[in-house]
Order: C-alpha cells, then sequence, then structure tokens
C-alpha cells in the first residue's frame, strides 16, 4: 500500500469522528462530529480530511507537499462503543486503479480520531499493509463556513489528478456565478460543474461532467466536496457512482 499521508481538502476515505465533550474518555456511543480533522501517520506524514454533513469520511493526502490522492469511506461512520469499522477505497494519482481498503477506528476522547487503516494483499497468506493514525478536530478550519461568493467569478490555476492517468494536468478553473464553473485542462474535453454550499457551511458540495466527441472521459460525471483553505486555495475530490476513478484538483500558490 502507497504511503498515505493525507493532505485534505475538504467529501474520499479514511478515519473517524468526533464527538462533544460529554464523551470524553468514556468509551461509550458519542456522535460523529462532522468538520475538518488534522494529524499524523505512524509513518510521519501530514493528514487532514473532512468528516462530512452525513458522517462519511473525505481525506486526501500528500507527502513533502506533493499530492499523491484521496481516500474516500463508501458509507457513513457509526462508533460502536466507541470505536467503528467502515469500508472505502483509495484513489491513487500513481496510475493505478483505486484499491479497497478498511478503516478501523477509536473514538473515546472527544474530537480526537485515532486507528488503523489496511488494504488486503491479492494473497491470502500475506498480512495486509497498514498504517496508523491519529487525529485531531480542528476547531479554526471547521468553523469557517463557505458561501459561493467566496467562489463566484474566481479563477484558480492549479494541479489536476484523474486516477489511472499517470501524469498530472496543469488546470484552469473560471467560476461565473451560482457556483457554476468550466475547467480547461488543455485536453479534448469539455468539462464543466458546479458547487452547492453544504447544509453546514463547511464544504461545498461538487459535481463535474465530462463531454466532448473526442473526450475519452465523455458522459463521466463526479461527485465530491471542496473547501477553500487559507489563503483562499482551492481543493476538490470527487468520485465516479460505481467508485472506479477518482478525480481531484488543487489549486497552486500565486
Amino acid at each position: 500500500m502507497k504511503k498515505i499521508a493525507l493532505y485534505l481538502l475538504a467529501g474520499t476515505f479514511l478515519l473517524g469522528c468526533g464527538g462533544d465533550d460529554s464523551g470524553s474518555g468514556s468509551g461509550l456511543n458519542v456522535e460523529l462530529l462532522p468538520g475538518i480533522y488534522t494529524g499524523t501517520t505512524d509513518e510521519g506524514e501530514y493528514l487532514e480530511g473532512l468528516v462530512d454533513d452525513n458522517k462519511r469520511l473525505w481525506f486526501v493526502y500528500s507527502e513533502n507537499e506533493d499530492f499523491l490522492g484521496f481516500i474516500n469511506s463508501n458509507e457513513s461512520v457509526v462508533p460502536n462503543n466507541g470505536n467503528f469499522t467502515v469500508l472505502g477505497k483509495n484513489y491513487s494519482f500513481d496510475s493505478r486503479n483505486p484499491r479497497n481498503i478498511k478503516i478501523d477506528g477509536d473514538y473515546r476522547i472527544s474530537k480526537t480520531l485515532k486507528g488503523e487503516i489496511s488494504e488486503p494483499s491479492s494473497d491470502s497468506s500475506l498480512d495486509a499493509s497498514k498504517i496508523t493514525y491519529n487525529l485531531g478536530y480542528d476547531e479554526n478550519l471547521s468553523a469557517i463556513k463557505l458561501t459561493l461568493d467566496r467562489v463566484n467569478n474566481k479563477i484558480y490555476t492549479g494541479i489536476s489528478h484523474m486516477t489511472g492517468d499517470i501524469n498530472s494536468s496543469p488546470t484552469t478553473i473560471k467560476f461565473t456565478t451560482d457556483g457554476n464553473f468550466t475547467i480547461d485542462d488543455s485536453g479534448e474535453c469539455v468539462i464543466d460543474g458546479k458547487f452547492t454550499p453544504s447544509v453546514s457551511g463547511r464544504y461545498f458540495i461538487s459535481t463535474v461532467k465530462f463531454s466532448g466527441t473526442l473526450c475519452p472521459e465523455a458522459g463521466e460525471s463526479y461527485t465530491g466536496v471542496a473547501i477553500l483553505e487559507d489563503g483562499n486555495e482551492l481543493l476538490f475530490v470527487g468520485a465516479e457512482a460505481m467508485k472506479d476513478k477518482g478525480l481531484a484538483f488543487v489549486s497552486l500558490d500565486d
């Protein structure tokens, strides 16, 4: 399994959850607290990710500021006596297909997530590849409320990544009004999409669609999440309905 160093966005599928302080240290069930979490793995990588309003996990990962991919849980996280297990996908941008993963977690200290991510081996005689993680709820990032006036009529330049592509692509995203945008990646596709504010306002729900006669991805649609970080930097990730491919964009500093 490739090193999992989460970098965030805001949405694809790793860790666990948070809760209010009433459950701290008790081991009792606590409600998953949506928001942004940051931390590290046992290999020293920086992690940052989103628990969305439906308590699903969306995390992107990087190493030495190099964006490597993202993880998404297939379903909502529901702790049982402070523990949880959820299946998900690892969308690595190293020209490999998405891999199935299992996320085990422990949430017994309020707003602290820790546990293990494993990727089963195709050889049943071998142990699954595993890493451990430890994250904390980020009060400052989780308090940011995103509205469409933050992106309307803005232009973002950066790098886009798609599962199965060996190289990243220089990409420009141009927003018009009401969260609508077009993407120019110097390819043969017509790419457009839309951001819709989430109920909590912590992130945008993103949709991206491909079309064009010569476009290899024509007809594909990706749904996911997006956030704005410090300095108005944009990050979004999404996956196809069948979860066979993932798409991500990270803007670059001016």
